[in-house]
């Protein structure tokens, strides 16, 4: 079965221009309390050294749902960490992120159809973090950063509150694109 082509943002623009653009909408998104807490929250348990990124995304939103999953289930996010056991491969925030978005949309037996918010929301939290990043690849992301320094730590620190509150958000608003600045739909008549 071939990939379903997904829309994306800024499409008639040229590939630059649309990576550009969209970075720069991304900047724009505004996040309700709950996913400004939830991001103060995964970056105070990863500062302090309580969970690495995929663990702490994981465990914040575990506790936004109620806790569906047993706290003994973050032993399942360990591994991502450090791009999947420090391989440097996908970043472990966003594996977390979306292991933490099956909790409430994903399947519990086999046969089961996969619930149609599954697939969307995933690639919408990966497309936000691509549009942010540049990429969702550990190595290409920490590049030019010592393993271990404070500049290396602090990003990973970023990338772990930006992807719990983007699952908060996904999860209250689902897919949903950025307004710029003064641009909402409220105001866009007042332009004619």
């Amino acid at each position: 079965m071939p990939i379903p082509k997904r829309h994306q943002p800024n499409s008639h623009l040229p590939p630059k221009e649309q990576a550009a653009e969209n970075r720069r909408a991304e900047q724009y998104r505004s996040y309700s309390e709950v996913s400004e807490q939830t991001r103060i929250r995964a970056e105070k348990l990863y500062r302090d050294g309580k969970f690495f990124c995929s663990e702490a995304v994981f465990t914040t939103v575990n506790d936004y749902l109620g806790q569906p999953a047993d706290s003994k289930m973050v032993k399942m996010a360990s591994g991502f960490a450090v791009g999947i056991g420090m391989a440097g491969c996908l970043c472990g925030a966003l594996s977390g992120g979306v292991m933490a978005l099956g909790l409430r949309h994903g399947r519990e037996k086999g046969g089961q159809l996969m619930p149609e918010e599954m697939f969307p929301l995933s690639a919408e939290l990966h497309d936000r973090f691509q549009r942010r990043n540049c990429s969702t690849c550990c190595r290409k992301l920490i590049k030019k950063m010592e393993f271990g320094s404070k500049e290396h730590k602090e990003q990973c620190i970023r990338f772990t509150g930006e992807v719990a509150a983007d699952v908060i958000d996904l999860l209250e608003n689902g897919v949903t694109q950025p307004q710029a600045p003064g641009r909402n739909e409220d105001c866009q008549r007042c332009d004619s």
